[in-house]
């Protein structure tokens, strides 16, 4: 069951929690392989009001803020939605860091990740699940996985990916000279290294 919020398409109606739900069913999430996050995380406790699902076993620890920042967005029309799009979306929630799609392209649904620079986003952002994006509902769950970011680089490799840049700028540059100046290109070697002459 739905219901309609003024300006904010439809929302699901708040339901019980699935850890409550987990709970109350007589089963340990410690036996699920969960560890609770607050003996992972000791920041978790003094977020206190924002619940927090328990982190798997095999989370590496240096990664918990990055998870704890992160949404899952699914059921994302794989031909309309963008990066670009969801980064637009949910500035509207906080500060986005990044966004990355992810899933086959050639199905009728992708998703995507969220990561926010503050964890006190993340609950704003769940209360958008079930709101109408395009011509689908968004799933908003919290995200079990940090986003996989592309390898930072070093001054040194930026500066060198740089000059390789630019020294083919410059290559580009002097062909292009070369076409627009016949008479040019007879005083250089590029005469007949490349384009024989005229």
């Amino acid at each position: 069951m739905t219901s309609l919020v003024p300006g904010a398409g439809l929302l699901p109606i708040p339901t019980s929690s699935p850890l409550t739900a987990v709970s109350s069913l007589g089963v340990s999430l410690s036996s699920l392989g969960a560890i609770p996050a607050a003996a992972l995380d000791p920041n978790i406790t003094t977020l206190g009001e924002i619940p927090q699902p328990p982190l798997m076993g095999n989370v590496d620890p240096s990664k918990i803020d990055e998870i704890r920042r992160t949404v899952y967005v699914g059921n994302l029309n794989s031909q309309t939605t963008t990066a670009d799009q969801l980064l637009e979306f949910f500035k509207q929630v906080g500060e986005v860091k990044f966004v990355r799609m992810a899933g086959d392209e050639t199905q009728p649904t992708r998703f995507a990740f969220v990561e926010f620079a503050d964890q006190n986003s993340v609950p704003r952002a769940l209360a958008f699940n079930g709101v109408m994006f395009g011509d689908r509902p968004l799933k908003i769950n919290h995200s079990n996985n940090a986003i996989v970011k592309p390898p930072e680089m070093t001054p040194q490799a930026a500066a060198k990916e740089l000059e390789e840049v630019m020294k083919r700028v410059r290559e580009a540059q002097s062909f292009i000279s070369a076409a627009i100046e016949p008479g040019w290109l007879h005083s250089t070697s590029l005469c007949n290294d490349f384009l024989g002459c005229f």
